[in-house]
């Protein structure tokens, strides 16, 4: 394949993410994107690279509903060759009040190509109804919802509002909810931030932890919050991780104690969560938001960020890149955290969000507010880097 492909959708975008390797048995890298045209109908598009490694092809695999735009997009193995594609968007439809949503799908692999099952809306309606101060049920809450992960091995989907957070199960007629748990500390706050509705301050990207079904950590404002679904409660927070938002939150897949975040204020922060007081490492490398953050799946030293800068930028921590030699200088280069490559998109449109793919540790995909997909592929001297 060839250092970069560039495929344009027809639509804008913000999302990616890969597409499991159960549903990509012929290695190629597949990812899924979903569109979000303010006047047109929007899709979840297939993007994956062809056989001969120099180009890429793109084909819708279901529509969302009318007046839904997505801004946020996951995905995960369901087994038996199934994989469940879960959509946040925002009902541009509504005029007085910007309301979001959530649905899912079902992606399988019929004879060697995928299909798609029809989008379905989840409703906070099935899980019971907590009557607030004010007399609003969860269903005010709900069309605030800013973030929705599927658990890889547990099947639990994990969503969070700006009032509450909610764990939902997988049962014979569909996701319910399950259990329920306030988004922040302080009520009045959640109570607030739901009726602005704002994308600049509130709940943002997430992950749940890499070695148990339970823990789900996310962006809420400026904080780190960790919620515990056995018990019920939002455990554990970062305050002031980032300054204004924290917007991404990654779980090292090698290391369950260490999170990566990102946030408004262009950095990127690795903190240990055995004693977070204080981030452990702090990244500079961006003029503007860094929207999302996403380790390599195989080998944890190399990560990426997506900026509304309109960079997309490939990272090396060369402490954890194993290597033979004990000379001062290779130690003193291995000291600190090395930007690999810088790609910025046409006109400085913003990226949106970078993805690794689940096939190959080597090759990612980032798009661009304008509905550009690029997939990249590692600079060979960096696999050398590492593997030699």
């Amino acid at each position: 394949m060839t250092s970069s492909i560039d495929v344009a959708l027809d639509h804008p975008s913000r999302t990616i993410v890969a597409v499991p390797s159960s549903l990509a048995r012929d290695s190629l890298a597949r990812f899924l994107s979903i569109t979000n045209a303010l006047t047109r109908v929007n899709s979840c598009r297939l993007v994956s690279s062809a056989r001969d490694g120099a180009r890429a092809n793109e084909r819708a695999l279901f529509t969302l509903p009318d007046a839904a735009a997505a801004f946020d997009v996951d995905v995960s193995d369901c087994g038996n060759s199934t994989t469940v594609v879960v959509v946040t968007y925002e009902d541009v439809g509504v005029e007085l009040r910007r309301e979001r949503g959530c649905g899912v799908a079902f992606v399988a692999d019929a004879s060697g190509e995928l299909r798609a099952s029809a989008f379905t809306p989840l409703l906070a309606s099935d899980s019971k109804r907590d009557i607030d101060d004010d007399g609003d049920d969860e269903m005010h809450g709900f069309s605030s919802v800013k973030i929705a992960r599927a658990h890889a091995r547990h099947g639990t989907l994990m969503t969070v509002d700006e009032t509450r957070a909610r764990a939902w199960t997988l049962d014979a007629s569909g996701y319910r909810a399950s259990t329920s748990m306030a988004t922040r500390e302080c009520e009045s706050r959640s109570h607030a931030i739901a009726q602005m509705n704002t994308t600049q301050d509130g709940v943002s990207g997430g992950e749940w932890c890499a070695t148990t079904n339970d823990v789900f950590t996310c962006g809420v404002d400026g904080d780190v919050a960790t919620f515990d679904i056995r018990r019920g409660a939002r455990v554990a927070t970062i305050s002031k991780a980032h300054a204004t938002q924290t917007r991404d939150v990654r779980y090292n897949p090698n290391k369950s104690h260490e999170i990566m975040t990102c946030g408004d204020d262009g950095l990127v922060k690795f903190w240990d969560t055995r004693a977070s007081e204080r981030a452990v490492k702090v990244v500079a490398g961006h003029d503007h938001w860094i929207w999302r953050c996403a380790y390599n799946p195989v080998y944890d030293s190399l990560f990426l960020t997506a900026s509304s800068d309109g960079g997309v930028r490939l990272w090396s921590d060369d402490t954890k890149v194993p290597h033979e030699h004990t000379n001062a200088t290779v130690h003193r280069d291995r000291a600190r955290v090395r930007m690999v490559t810088k790609r910025s998109s046409a006109r400085a449109t913003s990226a949106h969000a970078a993805a690794w793919s689940a096939v190959d540790p080597w090759t990612y995909a980032s798009i661009n507010a304008s509905g550009v997909v690029s997939i990249c592929e590692i600079p060979r001297e960096e696999k050398y880097r590492i593997l030699l």
